[in-house]
């Protein structure tokens, strides 16, 4: 996978992280995690790691890769909110580093058949929001934005009003010569 097209892909799926105003993003890619890709992800992890920012391959089936991007500041605070340390303990992540969480994710995920739906707390979403998704199940939200919220809605449709005004002004600048690094936002 060339630089370029990684670029694209990350501005299309993870503005709102590369703009400081989201923990992270999750996006699978139909490429297979070969020498290219992880070159590509080293290449961008250089310089993306000064603005505390981080990009790593989380599961890879065949010819498809999910990739999560982070700022791993932005996660360990968010790894302290009471009701997320007590839901990924009971779950037995070693929630008191950040990135032994990431590991143990990654780890749980490539032996899984299923997809871990605690990811929701490794993407900034309300915890509310992640627990009542994984104990209620989809029928019981009361409404969808990005996610499926099962608190406060209209604090949920303003964060993702954001998140979507965020990603059309980031790819609108990339598309008229912005580069990416210029457009993740150092934190």
């Amino acid at each position: 996978m060339s630089a370029c097209c990684l670029d694209e892909l990350l501005i299309r799926y993870s503005a709102p992280t590369l703009a400081g105003i989201k923990t992270g993003n999750l996006f699978a890619i139909k490429e297979k995690l070969d020498s290219r890709l992880k070159k590509s992800i080293a290449q961008f992890n250089s310089k993306a790691k000064q603005k505390n920012i981080c990009l790593i391959p989380i599961k890879c089936q065949g010819y498809r890769t999910l990739l999560y991007i982070y700022r791993p500041k932005f996660l360990e605070q968010d790894l302290k909110c009471q009701k997320c340390r007590c839901f990924l303990r009971k779950l037995g992540y070693p929630v008191d580093r950040s990135s032994a969480c990431v590991r143990e994710y990654i780890t749980r995920l490539s032996e899984s058949r299923e997809f871990l739906h605690e990811i929701g707390f490794f993407l900034g979403y309300p915890a509310d929001d992640v627990i009542g998704f994984i104990e209620q199940g989809p029928k019981q939200a009361k409404c969808n934005v990005t996610w499926l919220v099962y608190s406060d809605v209209n604090r949920a449709k303003n964060i993702a009003k954001a998140f979507r005004t965020c990603s059309k002004i980031y790819y609108d600048n990339w598309q008229n010569g912005k580069s990416l690094e210029d457009l993740t936002v150092s934190i």
